[in-house]
């Protein structure tokens, strides 16, 4: 429930941003939810390399946040700069702030460093929690789209409605909970 209701969160967050900033376009959609499905797998799988290297080695485990918070940052600007320079035609403009703000790839990386798991684990929950970021902004533009031709009361457009969502979203992910226990 609680990895769900981060991805969902965060997801709502980003979406907001980026529907708000610039028109949103199914192109511009994709290449932010690549951007974010890659900052979050890099992300977790350096922050345990931070970790394994530094905080564990010298003690520094108060001092976690203050490591991982400018790793954040150097992912969110250089996500975009890397897949600007593969893909010129792709719109990555603007892309830095969304990246940076989401909650997800902060959250999930202090989940795992305090779990010390594994660095394959720590990859695959990367990858996949970076997989349902990126259906989460898929699912939350059409939930935007929607929430536009339908009569939505004026005190709920916008930001409500997509918490709202995010939350009955959350709602149904619970269903999930416990359907693969072994």
């Amino acid at each position: 429930m609680n990895d769900s209701m981060l991805i969902l969160a965060s997801a709502a967050l980003v979406s907001h941003l980026l529907v708000q900033a610039q028109p949103s376009s199914r192109l511009r959609l994709q290449v932010c939810g690549l951007a974010g499905a890659l900052s979050i797998a890099l992300g977790a799988s350096g922050g345990q390399v931070l970790e394994q290297l530094i905080v564990a080695p010298w003690q520094l485990q108060d001092l976690r946040l203050f490591l991982l918070l400018p790793w954040q940052a150097l992912l969110a600007w250089g996500v975009p700069k890397v897949l600007r320079r593969l893909r010129p035609q792709w719109p990555t403009s603007g892309l830095a702030l969304p990246l940076l703000g989401n909650a997800l790839l902060l959250g999930l990386t202090l989940q795992v460093t305090a779990e010390d798991t594994s660095m394959l684990a720590t990859l695959r929950w990367g990858a996949l929690a970076g997989v349902g970021f990126w259906l989460a902004l898929v699912l939350f533009d059409d939930l935007q789209q929607r929430s536009q031709q339908a009569e939505v009361p004026a005190a709920l457009r916008g930001l409500p409605i997509t918490l709202i969502g995010a939350g009955v979203m959350a709602l149904a992910f619970c269903g999930f909970n416990g359907l693969f226990i072994q």
